[in-house]
């Protein structure tokens, strides 16, 4: 969404294999539901890919410079095990991830001391840069042709011990002082190194304070909590985002941690070092903190009303399955920055589960509605779970209204249930996405439709209808189980899937070209 240099543009879409488990079971559910049959009319055409190991993540991404609005394909993999686990980069720009074997799709050794990676252009360099993170500091690679590598020492190093398992990605790169002009921010103890990428002379890193904080188990011989080890240590450092908090039309940094969110305004000079406001927040009570680990925080910051600056919704969770009890709370911006002083404008509420939520533009209208999945726990749920190998799981599709209770109106509801695999310890078939399949404007959705296959359920804004109507297309995939990710990668207007497993390294990576046979597509497709 950002000029030179291009970084990593975020789709409407939300990713299903986020953490929160919102983003994991709600379009599952959604899809499920369907009752409709039809037979397999094979909308999308298959393209394999047999990346190198195992594959761990996948990134549509926008870096490249590609004529034809296509976009990129980032994949992360592993190949052996520790101590010698070799880690990759199989980068496939503009449109390349539809044509397996094409010569522009280059496979890339990441570093063993890299901890975590991103892809970014960067003025002086040319094309796609892959950058590695390492207690050292940043490693600058081509990912085309080969300049000399750049390497940036940080003062003192960062607080990154080795990764002997894995690799993924951390957005790193970005125009964090809303200059247009390419920088990076890596982890320290205490907030992040701003570092200028974009000239070689460029100043030196300074640090920008966040509210970091640590969870701590210490050597302990006895029972009943036995720690062998010296120390352990789980650092989290805050979840960052970028939007306009104060309403002068720049993109501010929120810092968003479990007992504070912090706010950096840019400015002319870019972001200061410390916040510009600060906002304190007791997410729960003493009791619940006694057993920390069991209470789960997710903040964020959305412009969920069109209006261009940053809302806030606080989601809290706490209690176990069993006595679950979860709160949404949100929190408009009315011009100078959201408040959580106040009364919030709306509230969600759900006991005996977890409910988490999401965000998805469902008309591209600029007006988000929330995806909220509700996990229900207890004694009767668990009796049906291992009898029926399905979880049950109620979803809802809300709109603010501050004329309905709590602030919402409900879009969508149902109660729909989730295969399971017990022998594997995983969802059956492959996890659900949103997407456009017919360049209509809408999100449309795809359900796991028995075995190795997946049906397509169009979206429509017609009133006294469904928001999702029947199955209208099914589709053959070569995966028993896996993931999704959703993207328009040859600018046609109609989004693919790309589906991947990330627990065998057996199965090939498949993206799946969307052909503009579903009803509603075009007659004819865009240029490519």
């Amino acid at each position: 969404m950002s000029p030179l240099p291009k970084s990593p543009v975020p789709d409407r879409r939300p990713p299903l294999a986020r953490p929160a488990l919102a983003s994991l079971v709600l379009a599952a559910s959604l899809f499920l539901g369907a009752t409709a049959t039809a037979e397999d009319s094979s909308p999308f055409a298959i393209r394999r890919h047999d990346v190198r190991g195992l594959v761990l993540q996948v990134w549509p991404l926008s870096v490249s410079t590609c004529e034809d609005g296509s976009r990129d394909l980032l994949v992360l993999s592993s190949e052996g095990g520790p101590p010698t686990q070799q880690r990759f980069a199989t980068y496939m720009p503009c449109g390349s991830a539809l044509r397996p074997g094409d010569p522009r799709i280059r496979v890339h050794p990441i570093a063993a001391a890299a901890v975590a990676v991103d892809v970014a252009r960067l003025p002086g360099r040319t094309g796609p840069q892959l950058l590695s993170v390492s207690a050292a500091g940043l490693r600058i690679e081509a990912l085309e042709g080969d300049p000399a590598a750049r390497e940036i020492a940080i003062p003192g190093g960062l607080p990154l011990p080795p990764r002997p398992w894995e690799i993924g990605r951390l957005p790193m790169v970005e125009a964090w002082n809303d200059d247009g002009r390419p920088a990076a921010l890596l982890p320290t103890p205490t907030g992040a190194w701003l570092v200028d990428l974009a000239r070689a002379d460029a100043p030196p890193p300074r640090r920008i304070e966040m509210p970091v904080y640590a969870s701590y188990e210490t050597s302990m011989p006895d029972l009943p909590e036995t720690v062998w080890k010296w120390m352990v240590q789980e650092v989290h450092w805050p979840t960052l985002t970028r939007a306009d908090d104060d309403g002068d039309g720049r993109r501010d940094l929120f810092a968003l941690s479990r007992y504070g969110i912090w706010i950096y305004h840019a400015g002319p000079g870019g972001l200061p070092s410390t916040p510009s406001r600060k906002l304190d927040i007791v997410p729960f009570d003493e009791k619940a903190e006694r057993r920390f680990a069991t209470s789960i925080h997710n903040y964020f910051t959305r412009d969920l009303d069109g209006d261009t600056r940053a809302d806030l919704v606080i989601n809290l969770i706490q209690g176990g399955l069993m006595e679950g009890r979860s709160t949404t709370r949100i929190h408009l911006n009315r011009g100078r920055g959201a408040s959580l002083a106040g009364r919030p404008d709306a509230v969600l509420e759900a006991h005996g589960g977890i409910a988490g939520v999401d965000f998805i533009d469902l008309e591209g209208d600029g007006r988000l509605e929330l995806l909220e999945t509700n996990f229900e726990f207890g004694v009767l749920q668990l009796v049906r779970l291992l009898v029926s190998r399905r979880a049950e799981t109620k979803v809802r599709i809300l709109a603010l209204d501050p004329a309905s209770p709590g602030g919402v109106r409900t879009l969508f509801e149902d109660e729909l249930a989730l295969p399971l695999d017990f022998k594997e310890g995983r969802i059956a078939g492959i996890l659900p996405g949103l997407g456009d399949w017919n360049g209509d404007g809408l999100l449309d959705l795809f359900v796991t439709r028995g075995d190795q296959a997946i049906g397509f359920r169009l979206g429509s804004r017609a009133p006294g209808k469904p928001r999702f109507g029947p199955i209208a297309g099914t589709q053959s995939v070569p995966l028993v189980a896996g993931a999704s990710r959703v993207a328009d990668l040859d600018g046609d207007g109609l989004d693919e899937i790309v589906a991947f497993t990330s627990t065998d390294p057996d199965p090939p990576l498949v993206v799946l070209e969307n052909l503009g046979r579903l009803p509603g597509s075009p007659s004819s497709l865009r240029p490519r």
